[in-house]
């Protein structure tokens, strides 16, 4: 049987994304018309990329998310701030950034790594950076629009007042299209640590 390209990923609620796609069109207004635009119903906090998976390993994979959910309560993140990776001198990805209980998301994130690697998963190098990304800059965009994203990225404020909870840890397959990548969630372990 073929492989799957899979993550896991924190999803958004539809107002969320309402904003972010509101965001976007204001980007747009700026002369930023040329980027690789994310779909507003595709942003998602990206946990842990697994690649290409066999189908064999998407059950234990399940079942590791729904021990590693267990062990934490739900809780509250905001959307705050725009950058880019790898920096705004040097701009790749456009991102919004994340406020409120961030640090549980990284434990979050910490915890996955550690429990995936004992399937086979390597662990990642790069430090987890929390982000939402909007769009990618094309290959080939000239300096002057470059220059013209730094500068509406510095001119443009964003913070989404409402929390975002944080209940699930979601098991998702990226298929990709021409058109861009289509998530579907193959599982969701929901945050339930028991109380004694």
């Amino acid at each position: 049987m073929e492989s799957v390209r899979l993550f896991l990923a924190v999803e958004l609620p539809a107002e969320a994304k309402r904003e972010l796609g509101k965001l976007q069109d204001r980007l747009r207004l700026n002369g930023l018309e040329n980027l690789k635009w994310v779909a507003p119903e595709s942003i998602h906090i990206t946990l842990k990329f697994l690649g290409h998976v066999k189908p064999g390993m998407v059950e234990p994979i399940k079942l590791e998310t729904d021990k590693i959910s267990s062990a934490f309560n739900p809780f509250d993140i905001g959307l705050k701030g725009l950058g880019a990776f790898p920096a705004l001198s040097r701009p790749q990805v456009l991102w919004v950034g994340l406020s409120g209980e961030v640090g549980r998301l990284q434990i979050l994130a910490g915890q996955i790594e550690e429990k995936l690697a004992a399937l086979g998963f390597p662990a990642e190098t790069r430090r987890f950076v929390p982000h939402l990304t909007l769009a990618r800059v094309r290959p080939g965009t000239l300096p002057g629009e470059l220059q013209a994203l730094v500068e509406a990225v510095s001119k443009t404020g964003f913070n989404f007042a409402c929390p975002v909870k944080v209940n699930s840890l979601n098991l998702m397959q990226s298929r990709l299209t021409p058109e861009g990548a289509i998530y579907t969630r193959l599982h969701q372990a929901r945050l339930k640590l028991k109380q004694v």
